[in-house]
């Protein structure tokens, strides 16, 4: 109980550095887990490194000058998300959750497939050529097998979870979600062109 209580205080004080370590515990356990079930011979740390930091940043570098920037954040892309959407007005209870629920889904929802399917293959040392590639192949089969889940997951969170716990709820999710993400999108990378 100690705990959710601490959690608690974070969320108030700091909702959203909370949010992020959350999400970043919470995906790279979930890599974790798809590779014991994928009887991988050795964990690939590197791989677990990769959910663990998309899930609270994205990331670009550029090759020349060596600099890395961050382009966006997971849980805070989430976190400002969430908020948007609770501006969203008009009509009763159940037309509001449906609007929300069309938004997120058909808006935000393959926009952000997208964007994650792309930065975990740039993570992967990829030129942006290939994860451009790699992205086409996945896209469509991603989007699709997130319809099968998000909209269920969604209609709880944005009815009934309060505003501030509605990430935390997402990564819990997102935890099987990320699974299946790992197990479905790592392929071995010696036969696809290096980023170096």
């Amino acid at each position: 109980m100690r705990i959710l209580h601490y959690l608690q205080r974070r969320l108030a004080r700091n909702p959203l550095p909370t949010q992020m370590v959350i999400a970043g515990t919470i995906s790279g356990t979930g890599d974790c887990l798809a590779q014991y079930l994928a009887h991988n011979k050795e964990w690939d740390k590197w791989r677990t490194a990769r959910f663990a930091f998309l899930s609270s940043c994205f990331m670009v570098s550029d090759r020349k000058s060596q600099h890395i920037y961050i382009i966006s954040i997971k849980a805070p892309t989430l976190f400002i998300w969430y908020r948007l959407l609770e501006k969203v007005r008009g009509g009763s209870q159940k037309l509001l959750l449906a609007k929300k629920l069309c938004i997120d889904q058909l808006c935000f929802s393959p926009c952000f497939n997208a964007a994650i399917l792309f930065n975990m293959r740039f993570l992967q040392y990829q030129s942006v050529g290939t994860s451009w590639e790699l992205l086409k192949e996945d896209w469509l089969n991603i989007y699709t097998s997130s319809l099968k889940v998000w909209p269920f997951v969604q209609v709880v969170n944005l009815y009934f979870v309060p505003l501030n716990y509605r990430v935390i709820v997402n990564q819990v999710i997102a935890f099987f979600w990320n699974c299946y993400l790992s197990y479905t999108t790592q392929k071995p990378i010696d036969h696809i062109e290096q980023f170096y």
